[in-house]
């Protein structure tokens, strides 16, 4: 290899180092998802995506996004996250409580209520016929056989859920470079997650895997596909917060063959341990304002073998969501990052400010849109995160087991 292409590929090398500032991307949802608690109490408008403590499961698994570029490979550090805001690991559940007695069991209740004021009625009410045609009639009613009751079903819980999700994402500046370039991406994926294992009372443990389609509009010699690993343990700490701790493993794959690699060869594994916090303080009954910290240590394979991307990653979003109707949350969200590579002289910060829309479309499905800005710095000068964004999310459970 010449002089010139070392310094080449030094460069993008050094682009490859950045996906931290923005790992933790909608993150908050785990605190919707994972406590029902933190959700409230009011109205059942707390969520479009509610479970009970025996179903609690991860946050959302989505593919990773991006940036940077070495040989031809996808790029390792730009898009503004490495989940794509929208796609969800949790079964839809319905955000209704447990709906009223049908208008037949109201209609029957209603008549065994006129029967037994018949009962009460004086004889003289009627005439000796009529009373002794009634009576005749309810001493046979009343020698009849009750009839069998049926044998109780045993109900059997599920032990999983398999999860579709079909997203596309666009932004101004794809790979997070100093020269923008504006393009979007499509992603699909399938999430297999286990049914929570309760550990303690208020203890849980659950595991998911995730697979991956990325697929750039106009850059699509840098599609990509991923696998990712994930086993978490949830903590309820009090009525509205909950903790919790978990390992990560993700492996990104070509998808295209080139001069210098195949088709399904992995360029980057990245082992990844996290520690997390959420809250939420309901404001009004359809008002919500969710919280959530996490700190990440990253262990990472570079592509290289040399170019060491280890990193600490310090994430914060706050988010207020309005519950407009049952099925349908609307808000506003701030994320912020900080990474510190523990290799080499690195830092970036990471902005992120926008608006979200979600509605249950069934009891099985949603739909989610996501758009704002993203700013941030790099002491890698060839770094920039500043852009638009915006992501189209559509998740449906394909059922249980």
């Amino acid at each position: 290899m010449q002089p010139k292409d070392w310094k080449n590929l030094s460069f993008w090398i050094s682009w490859l180092a950045s996906i931290g500032a923005t790992w933790h991307c909608t993150r908050v949802d785990a605190a919707r998802v994972k406590n029902p608690n933190l959700w409230g109490h009011q109205d059942d408008l707390v969520s479009i995506i509610t479970l009970n403590p025996e179903k609690l499961v991860p946050s959302r698994s989505q593919p990773e996004t991006l940036e940077g570029q070495l040989l031809g490979q996808p790029p390792l550090e730009g898009q503004p996250t490495n989940d794509f805001p929208g796609t969800s690991s949790t079964p839809i559940q319905p955000s209704l409580k447990t709906p009223p007695e049908s208008d037949f069991t109201q209609r029957h209740q209603r008549l065994l209520q006129l029967l037994q004021k018949k009962k009460q009625q004086p004889p003289e009410s009627k005439s000796n016929g009529e009373l002794g045609r009634l009576l005749l009639r309810q001493r046979q009613l009343e020698q009849l056989p009750e009839p069998p009751l049926a044998p109780p079903v045993a109900q059997t819980k599920p032990i999983g859920y398999l999860q579709a999700h079909v997203g596309y994402f666009q932004t101004s500046n794809i790979f997070s470079s100093v020269h923008p370039i504006q393009d979007g991406l499509i992603f699909s994926g399938l999430t297999l997650a286990s049914v929570p294992l309760r550990l303690g009372s208020k203890t849980y443990l659950n595991g998911s895997i995730d697979g991956y389609l990325i697929r750039y509009i106009n850059q699509s010699k840098y599609n990509y596909d991923q696998l990712r690993f994930n086993l978490d343990i949830y903590q309820q700490l009090t009525p509205r917060m909950y903790g919790d701790f978990g390992w990560t493993n993700q492996q990104l794959f070509y998808a295209k063959n080139s001069s210098t690699f195949s088709a399904g060869d992995r360029f980057l594994s990245d082992n990844s341990l996290h520690l997390s916090l959420g809250r939420r303080d309901p404001l009004t009954p359809k008002l919500m304002l969710d919280s959530f910290y996490e700190l990440r240590l990253s262990f990472t394979d570079p592509p290289s073998g040399r170019d060491n991307r280890n990193r600490v990653i310090n994430s914060l979003q706050v988010s207020l969501n309005y519950y407009w109707q049952k099925l349908l949350q609307v808000g506003v969200d701030y994320q912020f990052g900080l990474s510190n590579f523990t290799e080499r002289q690195r830092e970036d910060q990471y902005h992120r400010l926008f608006g979200h829309l979600t509605y249950g479309i069934s009891n099985y499905s949603n739909i989610s849109l996501e758009g704002g800005v993203n700013l941030g710095s790099s002491t890698d000068h060839n770094i920039d995160f500043n852009g638009w964004f915006f992501t189209l999310n559509y998740n449906l459970e394909l059922g249980r087991f």
